[in-house]
């Protein structure tokens, strides 16, 4: 619940109360409960509903006739006039929030993430190490060659399709040696062993981790594979933190970046199975759901994946 702050001194503060539910489409599922910014009165007056449930709660309105306002980055914005009245709650004032273009074709990230909670992954080093051994370009081109299906490159989370998406966004170029000495810095000048786990598509998953478990090689890092067939025993898998190092995509269902960063790096994300918690990045991903400037929102946004990028919880390997 968020408390309405921030009237001007002219306004007088009764206690009126506004609650509701707010929806946002996502494709193939229909509407669930979502983020959103709330703007009451004109006066910039920001909250932000639950990702969980959706649920908001205005406290102290002014009494008297408001509009509310439902604004959401990629999404149609919605209003509806309530009348508040002091010492009364008005309920269920809820908004079903419609992308302004079909999301079917926001595209995704193929990548292959660290579970943090285990060593040697926990360790900062090593994560960046495996991401400078292997040489993505190489791996793509390879790729696109023989599938032709045009992926691109990866630097980070967003695909260039979605809002927020940089192309100078510094990443991990394909560094041998700096690999290597990230390695012996982190303690293990050796490399170590671990267990690469992919669920079963086709060959392809398969095809592609084993141009992975190679590139880690020539680090000393060998990586046994294992092939999880029943997908949902693999999402299950992740879920209990079973997995040290995975394959994952992540196709983007709605046009806003911070649903994304929500669910896959935020401390309390639904499919955070990286184990990955950041305070910071936890803050910036909240605040840029109460953000409408559209040129702040996009500078953070940047700041959030720059830093994600820079804590190495994954190897974002191609955009599709």
């Amino acid at each position: 619940m968020v408390s309405l702050i921030g009237c001007t001194p002219s306004v007088s503060i009764h206690t009126g109360t506004v609650t509701g539910i707010i929806n946002v489409y996502w494709p193939g599922v229909g509407y669930v409960p979502g983020a959103a910014r709330i703007d009451v009165l004109g006066e910039g007056i920001l909250t932000v509903s639950s990702f969980s449930n959706g649920s908001y709660t205005l406290s102290n309105v002014p009494a008297g006739q408001h509009t509310i306002t439902v604004f959401k980055h990629g999404y149609t914005t919605t209003q509806q006039v309530v009348n508040v009245t002091e010492g009364q709650t008005v309920t269920n004032v809820d908004f079903n929030l419609e992308t302004i273009e079909s999301v079917e074709q926001l595209g995704g990230t193929y990548y292959f993430g660290f579970n943090l909670d285990d060593p040697p992954f926990n360790n900062l080093k090593v994560r960046q190490a495996l991401n400078y051994a292997i040489d993505k370009e190489a791996l793509v081109n390879e790729l696109n060659s023989a599938l032709e299906p045009n992926y691109v490159v990866a630097q980070g989370l967003i695909p260039p399709s979605i809002m927020g998406y940089n192309s100078s966004l510094a990443s991990y170029s394909y560094d041998v040696a700096e690999a290597q000495a990230l390695l012996l810095q982190a303690g293990y000048p050796e490399g170590f062993n671990t267990d690469l786990y992919y669920n079963i598509y086709n060959g392809f998953h398969y095809f592609v981790a084993q141009k992975i478990q190679m590139y880690l090689a020539q680090v000393g890092v060998n990586a046994e594979l294992h092939g999880v067939e029943d997908w949902d025993n693999y999402l299950n898998m992740l879920a209990q933190g079973e997995i040290p190092f995975f394959r994952l995509g992540w196709t983007f269902d709605t046009p806003d970046p911070t649903d994304a960063f929500y669910c896959l790096y935020h401390s309390a994300g639904p499919d955070n199975s990286s184990q990955y918690h950041n305070p910071a990045v936890d803050s910036q991903i909240e605040q840029a759901w109460a953000t409408i400037d559209e040129a702040d929102f996009i500078q953070l946004i940047q700041q959030i994946e720059s830093t994600i990028v820079d804590d190495a919880p994954a190897i974002f390997l191609y955009h599709y």
